[in-house]
């Protein structure tokens, strides 16, 4: 029994070697660009694997390394297993990202194009102070501009004037001052002031700010600047409360989600040297999901109401089941659930740190239907509807629609066929490589076409359904997203691969594939004739024998051709590739050909 186990995996342990593959450099260079990256890049990470997987087993028997050779090949086939598993027990496949705090980033994204300059350019309120320069120009009498520096004592001295105190003033009392001061002593003569250049202030940030210290800012600064300057607030920080402090005395707080939510900017204090900057300890942190329109956590204030949370998140959305709505919280060490029944509990409950509200959302879902029925569109479909209620909605089908050719697209059956293809390029990879080292100067040309066929087509979400079947669509639960198409009755077959002549033929009523190929000029010298694919219009395929033998199951005309139906001849291919992955190649690229000629029909007939 080893030996037998042995024999049927030596072209595993021929594929997936524990030293690294030298390529022919002709061989190379003969591939298209794609596949030669992808070969080599698989080559490498084969060895890698490999290496990684037997170093504890290197004197292991040659048994054991075969078969862990072969559970290599099997790891992604097993995820495509339970993926398949998980679909059909109806798991949600999305993966949700824990919800973050609102407004966390604000300063994170904060520019730095947006911190003051030293040019002025404030408003008359600003506050004059030591450091400040004034430019002054007199004309009339006594005509020239200067510059003055606001002293330590706060005061600037003008020629023939004298001191004149403007710390403290605002830009336009200082203003107002100065021209009255002119007045008095020079007849005719008119002053024009501006604020050349903005002092230094030092700073202190400090509370929970993600770099506390001293900043220097200019004299045109405020909070918003010097926590963006110290890096943000930490993850212990309160985006709600934010004190200026001047003299220990409170003259200034930001609430930054007045700012971010309410769209108020209110902050009215530029900092002086000597301020400090503090931040609060976090608050109240209150998780709100389900049916609302910004989901996400937001910081509460004391006694603030439910209602408040629900403001923050942009209120309840259209789809909300207010009848049932839940808030968990933590009472005496266990997590409990406190309904809450209907809105006019919004503003009667106080919210608090660690609450979480959850907000049932109704589970419908928008699906589309196109083609051949009275009222193609997007619907929303509740829970538990069928494609028969989507097509019941649509009004139903055209005198010429085509049941049979239906295509129903579904993501979570894209998500398994996307999966299964990696897997399967993959494994072609696997068999070049291993081809082109057993046997030298061998043609590849065949299967490396078929590789790269098979990589440049799209991953397609399709699954088989009978429109003709009424029991059978009401099985099919609408789900988001999905699409179905119907449609309109065409009276071809399409003939395509190593035959004289590819493209549509008429169809007839009780004709087998020979016929067929027959009409489309016969087969070319390296078709492969007993390994003929047929795509029918529903989605299903089969593998057409010419020859029979005694392995198969059923005679060849058993087998039906449709309205629709593609009939594609392959290239013979050598053994450098087993018939599986072939027929699984040819399956996949026809699922792509088939919803595109279906898509054609209502155009063409």
């Amino acid at each position: 029994m080893k030996t037998a186990k042995l024999a049927i995996l030596s072209f595993m342990l021929i594929s997936v070697s524990l030293h690294a593959q030298e390529f022919d450099q002709e061989f190379l260079d003969s591939l298209p660009d794609d596949i030669r990256e992808d070969l080599e890049s698989r080559n490498e990470t084969r060895v890698e694997e490999a290496n990684e997987t037997y170093r504890p087993y290197l004197y292991s028997s040659k048994l054991s390394q075969a078969e862990e050779l072969l559970s290599l090949k099997d790891r992604l086939e097993k995820d495509l297993l339970d993926l398949e598993r998980r679909l059909d027990s109806g798991e949600n496949l999305e993966i949700s990202e824990e919800l973050k705090l609102y407004g966390a980033d604000f300063f994170n994204t904060f520019q730095t194009s947006f911190m003051p300059i030293n040019e002025p350019n404030p408003d008359s309120g600003y506050m004059l102070d030591v450091g400040d320069i004034l430019q002054i120009q007199l004309v009339g009498q006594d005509d020239y501009i200067e510059d003055f520096l606001i002293s330590s004592d706060g005061s600037i001295n003008l020629p023939d004037i004298g001191k004149i105190i403007v710390a403290g003033l605002s830009l336009n009392d200082t203003s107002k001052l100065i021209k009255s001061k002119v007045n008095s002593a020079f007849i005719g003569t008119e002053a024009f002031i501006n604020l050349s250049e903005i002092r230094d202030v030092n700073i202190l940030v400090t509370g929970n700010a993600q770099n506390p210290g001293i900043y220097t800012l200019t004299g045109n600064s405020n909070i918003l600047h010097a926590i963006s300057a110290a890096g943000g607030i930490s993850e212990f920080g309160s985006l709600r409360e934010i004190n200026l402090l001047r003299d220990n005395i409170i003259i200034e707080s930001l609430d930054v989600y007045d700012l971010l939510i309410e769209g108020q900017y209110n902050l009215k204090k530029r900092l002086r040297s000597g301020d400090v900057v503090f931040i609060e300890a976090r608050k109240n942190i209150v998780t709100i999901d389900g049916a609302i329109n910004r989901p996400a956590k937001y910081e509460a204030l004391d006694d603030q109401k439910l209602i408040s949370i629900i403001e923050y998140a942009n209120g309840i959305n259209r789809n909300a089941d207010l009848e049932n709505i839940s808030l968990e919280r933590l009472v005496d060490g266990s997590l409990k659930t406190i309904s809450v029944p209907n809105d006019s509990y919004f503003s009667a409950i106080n919210v608090q740190d660690g609450d979480s509200i959850n907000i049932r959302e109704y589970p419908y879902r928008q699906a589309k239907i196109s083609g051949a029925v009275l009222k193609p569109g997007s619907y929303t479909m509740a829970a538990g509807e069928t494609i028969g209620d989507l097509i019941e909605r649509a009004g139903g089908y055209t005198e010429n629609a085509y049941q049979f050719g239906a295509i129903y697209l579904n993501e979570d059956a894209k998500k398994v066929n996307e999966l299964s293809k990696d897997i399967l390029y993959q494994e072609f990879l696997d068999n070049i490589i291993a081809a082109s080292q057993q046997n030298i100067g061998a043609d590849l040309t065949p299967i490396v076409v078929l590789t790269e066929e098979l990589n440049n087509t799209d991953s397609n979400g399709r699954v088989v359904i009978n429109l003709l079947n009424d029991s059978s669509i009401d099985l099919y639960k609408i789900k988001e997203g999905d699409e179905l198409f119907v449609p309109e009755r065409n009276n071809v077959v399409y003939v395509y691969g190593e035959i004289s002549s590819e493209g549509a033929v008429m169809y007839s009523d009780n004709q087998d594939v020979e016929y067929f190929v027959e009409r489309s000029g016969g087969y070319k010298k390296f078709a492969d004739n007993e390994s003929i694919y047929i795509l029918h219009p529903n989605g299903e395929s089969q593998l057409y024998r010419s020859k029979r033998n005694i392995f198969e199951s059923s005679p060849k005309n058993e087998i039906r051709i449709y309205p629709g139906s593609i009939i594609f001849v392959p290239r013979e291919l050598d053994d450098s590739a087993p018939r599986r992955l072939a027929a699984q190649a040819y399956v996949s690229i026809l699922g792509n050909l088939g919803i595109a000629l279906a898509s054609l029909s209502a155009i063409n007939d």
